[in-house]
């Protein structure tokens, strides 16, 4: 079955776990003993501190992602997510302390005590969020009260969420199979498949969208309700802390993505005509094979193709892959009760990855791979980070995947000259980078808009509306709207978690960032490779801003953008020229 293992994790919910649950609540009470007291110099107190979330994180990491593992491939477990909320309660226990430290950390000279101390160095930038951050504080009783109640509300819906379409079973022509595979049948060569998967999933959806669209009403309500107390002008602004990122780079790709929509409208237009619609190109055809690749690939050719690609890049790729694939980090096909999609969850306290996908064999699948595992070669860098430098934004998190499956997709490309099978690659390329970009800003605009109705409840009707709406504006004519997708506001999962609101731009970011950097590696491989592995290690340390200046990008800037987006209209206007032949 292709299982991932998780032995190097836990055996199990066992002895050795609850030890390890122990030991985070004995270190958790210890820390929360040494913030109370404060009987020591500003430098050992922040040393001390920052000590303690070290070990903390270390261990907790280990805890909560096999519960979170465990959870992800059968939603049917009861044990993990029992144990998820141990571990949340050992973490709250000391929100009163967190508080106090970051009150605490607002009035002190950072400048002064790093020059004076190596790991308050090390973690200047952290603790220069942490100073930010304590402008939003609410009161310790508040912020306790709140760590309290979140398990009960947002976090309690975006487990409904989880599970209910994780469980949803998909009436396809008589037969009760899963939402993971109806949605990839979505590549099936079959017209018919195609159309025929689409409508049993969208009849599907009918049968739970009342609680869901509740669950995400309530999420996004929760989450204007937070940031108005906290002081934050907008869910976008606290996303752009959270990202590290300035509204101006924001603007600027997304400036120069609105501006291109027009060239992906043409493709689509050009698709559907390809595919003998009269009209434009449905929905359920938007992933439609095309050209004459028909090749399904079985997952020891997809390990085969992919560690190929990554060994012509590098050899410390390469050997990341394998390592992945030979020491079972990757829990490989779609089940019932496990969930839909594809991630990529890095343990560096282990130096190791684990990965999950719904593997069919489609192209698709394969590029979905080679994606998750650039995360884990990200994860693979920053290993050799400090243990709270294991975390990057999430524009960033998106720059080693997109970049790895660049490296697979050209690859193939270089041993294609047959012009339809090149279509079918190319096209199978361009499929995903309309994904990152139009279906993106679709998806941008939904939440902005369902954002400023959240004021109050926002029902399953207004959410259709919304999404319909704005797959209009970013499609534009590129698609029938007589058959678009009310429902994408249930399939993904990022609308669901009101610690990660916008979860949508930083993968358009990730893609052009990428983009723009693998055109650097073309032009001078050899001087790339050294210092592309000394970009993701700084990822973590830094704003994102001054990542990209490390290999002399201005993100800031639209040209920036328009350079990496010019690559896309390439393809595209390769595409359109083979679909013509």
């Amino acid at each position: 079955m292709k299982n991932w293992n998780l032995n190097d994790l836990y055996l199990g919910f066992d002895d050795k776990y609850n030890q390890d649950l122990g030991l985070l609540e004995q270190l958790v009470d210890e820390y929360m003993d040494f913030i109370n007291k404060k009987s020591v110099s500003s430098i050992d107190y922040i040393e001390g501190y920052l000590k303690y979330q070290e070990e903390i994180h270390r261990i907790s990491r280990t805890l909560s992602s096999f519960a979170m593992l465990t959870l992800a491939t059968d939603v049917t477990n009861d044990q993990a997510p029992l144990y998820m909320s141990k571990v949340q309660k050992i973490y709250r226990k000391a929100t009163a302390e967190d508080v106090l430290f970051t009150r605490y950390i607002e009035s002190v000279d950072l400048d002064e005590l790093a020059s004076q101390s190596k790991l308050i160095n090390q973690y200047k930038y952290n603790l220069y969020l942490e100073q930010q951050e304590a402008k939003h504080l609410l009161t310790e009783k508040e912020e306790i009260l709140y760590a309290k109640l979140k398990e009960l509300a947002s976090s309690g819906w975006g487990m409904l969420h989880n599970i209910t379409t994780a469980n949803l079973a998909v009436d396809f022509r008589g037969d009760e199979i899963s939402l993971s595979e109806a949605r990839n049948l979505a590549y099936d060569h079959d017209p018919k498949v195609r159309e025929d998967a689409f409508n049993a999933e969208i009849k599907a959806y009918g049968t739970i969208e009342d609680q869901v669209a509740l669950a995400l009403s309530n999420i996004k309500r929760e989450v204007v309700l937070m940031n108005e107390l906290r002081g934050y002008d907008s869910a976008l602004d606290k996303t752009l802390e959270q990202s590290k990122m300035t509204k101006a780079t924001l603007d600027a790709m997304l400036s120069a993505m609105m501006d291109y929509r027009p060239y992906f409208e043409a493709y689509l237009k050009q698709k559907a005509k390809y595919l003998g619609h009269e009209t434009n190109l449905p929905f359920y055809d938007l992933f439609a094979p095309v050209g004459k690749l028909e090749k399904t690939y079985t997952y020891e050719e997809a390990q085969d193709l992919v560690k190929e690609a990554f060994y012509g890049y590098s050899k410390r790729l390469g050997d990341f892959a394998t390592r992945a694939f030979d020491q079972e980090w990757i829990d490989v096909y779609p089940k019932k009760g496990k969930r839909g999609g594809a991630f990529c969850s890095n343990q560096p306290q282990l130096k190791q990855s684990r990965i999950m996908t719904n593997f069919t064999g489609s192209l698709s699948d394969v590029l979905t791979l080679a994606h998750e595992l650039g995360h884990g070669y990200h994860g693979e860098v920053i290993s050799n980070n400090q243990p709270l430098h294991w975390s990057y934004p999430m524009p960033l998190a998106e720059t080693a995947s997109i970049f790895c499956e660049t490296i697979v997709n050209n690859h193939l490309l270089k041993t294609i000259t047959d012009p339809k099978q090149r279509l079918s690659i190319l096209e199978n390329s361009l499929q995903g980078d309309t994904q990152v970009i139009v279906d993106i800003l679709s998806r941008y605009m939904f939440e902005t808009n369902l954002l400023e109705h959240s004021t109050g409840p926002v029902s399953k009707h207004q959410m259709k509306e919304m999404m319909l709406n704005a797959q209009k504006e970013s499609y534009l004519n590129g698609l029938d709207h007589n058959q678009l997708h009310p429902y994408m506001w249930l399939v993904k999962g990022h609308y669901y978690s009101a610690q990660l609101n916008f979860y949508n731009f930083p993968y358009a970011f990730g893609l052009l960032f990428g983009k723009g950097l693998y055109a650097q590696y073309i032009k001078e491989p050899n001087n790339f490779i050294a210092n592309y592995d000394d970009l993701l290690l700084l990822t973590t340390k830094t704003s994102i801003e001054e990542v990209a200046k490390t290999m002399n990008i201005d993100v800031t800037q639209k040209d920036f953008w328009i350079d990496s987006l010019n690559q896309v209209k390439k393809d595209i206007d390769e595409v359109i020229a083979l679909f013509k032949l």
